[in-house]
């Protein structure tokens, strides 16, 4: 198993129910541009790589790279948004199923 239950007790602490948090951490590490930016503040530090010296093939072997970079920082982050949730346990189901029906 990738997280020991210890870890998965932290991830659902700290990130259980706070998307904010979640979408915080997506804008530090995977921002988007930004039309209402102060002149001069808006960049794309992916475009930020000197391409000019390079081999076609360079060039599309640093494109695609960013492109895994960007599709793996994403898919972490809906990793730690799933195992944030808290599963509830058969005892916890049947206690709120009988608390539900009591009603």
């Amino acid at each position: 198993m990738r997280f020991t239950p210890e870890e998965l007790g932290i991830i659902q602490n700290v990130f259980g129910n706070n998307l904010p948090l979640l979408k915080l951490l997506r804008k530090v590490f995977l921002p988007t541009y930004d039309p209402k930016a102060p002149l001069g503040q808006i960049i794309d530090l992916w475009l930020t790589l000197d391409l000019r010296n390079l081999s076609d093939t360079e060039k599309l072997v640093r494109i695609q790279a960013r492109n895994e970079v960007i599709l793996h920082v994403e898919n972490q982050l809906q990793q730690l948004q799933v195992l944030s949730q808290k599963t509830e346990t058969v005892e916890e189901a049947l206690a709120r199923q009988k608390k539900d029906s009591s009603k």
